[in-house]
């Protein structure tokens, strides 16, 4: 049978595989929507907020005069309005069994949710503020939320620079506010444009691999090529091309369905559509490699979990590699979401051009994956 037959067969297989065909062009479109919709998704913090002041209680030494004016200039600016924070409540405690009653009632509070963080000013705060010393001032946070561990210093800028105004000590002093260069701005969709970058390259890869994991396995080609002269590159090539065409019109579908709702990029769209091409490409070739190692639909189904788990986990956003060992990030750096996500960021929030480097590599692998399909599909076993 000629190769055209075998393509036109294929894309017979697929058209008739409905289940599948709604996974890849429905989920897509309907996260897009959702997320489209979807209002805020901006990269900045916003606090809840307590304060524990311990200024009233009595220090002596280098602080004799016990006055607690400053600490409630301080909280004053938190009763403002902030852009970071919100403000609830405080307690001023004289003694150190108000503080550790103090300190219980807002862990509990940290714990439940009410707020996020709560700081703890020091018995001499004023103190340290009229004599222009180091003023330490301790917060607690929730530290299950990594993102929130790292904003909450910068966020911090904006209270302690109104603090310093509002009391006057503004000598040498500049008032801060981070500029965030790689933004997606506010009038964009933020939702959907934040989440382009990790949720549609594992879309992709996902739905492709669910598509092209049945397609050898399914339809059991080798005991018809008893009857039938096809050779099996022929047919894995067949299947690799029909499977690539409707890969491209699901990833045609995505480009157009994100411009719909505001996709943002700063760089090129005709690299940003070849780079995801790459994607859906490699999809379609793990997807063939796990139909020719399965005897059955059901291998070939647990094989596809199994396999869209670990490129999950091994994708580098929940996984480090520079903290792994060094076999252990050869292993991560063969997974394809590992590069292709960095270079999606970079083509849309960064305006940079294609990596080439990482591009190829996407694609070498995708090539990777072909070979050992036709490897071990020339090995296999013939039923009749």
């Amino acid at each position: 049978m000629k190769l055209s037959g075998l393509i036109r067969k294929e894309f017979g297989r697929i058209r008739s595989d409905k289940r599948t065909l709604i996974l890849l062009f429905a989920i897509p479109l309907i996260l897009i929507v959702v997320f489209g919709l979807t209002s805020g998704g901006g990269p900045t913090e916003f606090f809840n907020v307590s304060i524990i002041s311990k200024d009233s209680m009595a220090t002596y030494e280098n602080f004799p005069d016990n006055s607690s004016q400053y600490s409630d200039d301080f909280i004053d600016v938190f009763e403002g309005n902030l852009s970071s924070f919100g403000f609830k409540g405080y307690r001023n405690v004289t003694t150190p069994e108000e503080y550790e009653e103090a300190k219980s009632f807002y862990t509990q509070w940290l714990k439940d949710e009410v707020i996020d963080v709560f700081l703890v000013l020091p018995e001499n705060f004023s103190e340290t503020v009229e004599n222009n010393t180091d003023i330490p001032i301790i917060f607690y946070i929730d530290g299950s939320d990594s993102d929130a561990v790292s904003a909450i210093n910068v966020s911090m800028f904006e209270p302690i620079a109104q603090f310093r105004i509002k009391i006057g000590k503004t000598a040498n002093f500049t008032y801060f506010i981070p500029y965030l260069e790689f933004e997606v701005p506010f009038w964009e969709a933020q939702v959907v444009n934040y989440a382009f970058a990790l949720t549609i390259p594992l879309i992709i890869i996902g739905t492709t691999m669910n598509l092209s994991c049945l397609s050898i396995v399914s339809e059991g080609p080798l005991p018809r090529m008893l009857i039938t002269p096809t050779s099996k590159r022929s047919i894995i090539l067949s299947k690799l091309i029909a499977n690539s065409a409707i890969m491209s019109i699901q990833v045609a579908e995505i480009f157009v369905a994100t411009a719909l709702f505001g996709l943002y990029s700063l760089g090129s769209l005709f690299e940003l559509f070849l780079v995801l091409l790459a994607i859906g490409f490699c999809g379609v070739s793990i997807g063939l490699f796990i139909s020719s190692l399965s005897g059955t639909d059901q291998q070939a189904n647990q094989l596809y979990i199994m396999f869209f788990i670990v490129i999950l986990i091994f994708s580098g956003q929940f996984i480090s590699a520079d903290n792994l060992p060094v076999f252990m990030q050869a292993i991560i750096y063969s997974f394809p979401l590992y590069h292709s996500i960095p270079l999606v960021l970079q083509i849309t929030l960064k305006g940079l051009p294609v990596e080439i480097y990482s591009l190829l590599i996407v694609v070498i692998i995708a090539l990777i994956y072909d070979v050992l399909a036709y490897i071990v599909y020339m090995f296999k076993k013939v039923e009749v």
